[in-house]
């Protein structure tokens, strides 16, 4: 089996967006996905999104918008 990095899965996403706002936590949530395996922290996931986004000259956000769930955290909306 090919292995593949988040980063280049990273640079794949953030490519195909072109210039445009970059959900960090939402990159984020999408590298988890397809990287279950990931042995990096969220935090330095959105690290390197970031520094990745900037590079192509793209904004940030790493505002969680409300209705917004990461993989494995209980839902704020839902409650305890």
């Amino acid at each position: 089996m090919k292995k593949v990095s988040v980063a280049a899965l990273a640079e794949l996403a953030i490519a195909k967006g072109g210039k445009r706002m970059i959900s960090v936590p939402a990159l984020v949530s999408q590298l988890r996905q397809a990287a279950p395996g990931c042995e990096h922290t969220d935090e330095e996931l959105g690290d390197l999104v970031a520094m990745i986004a900037i590079s192509n000259g793209c904004n940030l956000s790493f505002i969680r918008p409300p209705d917004f769930d990461m993989p494995g955290e209980p839902s704020a909306a839902r409650g305890p």
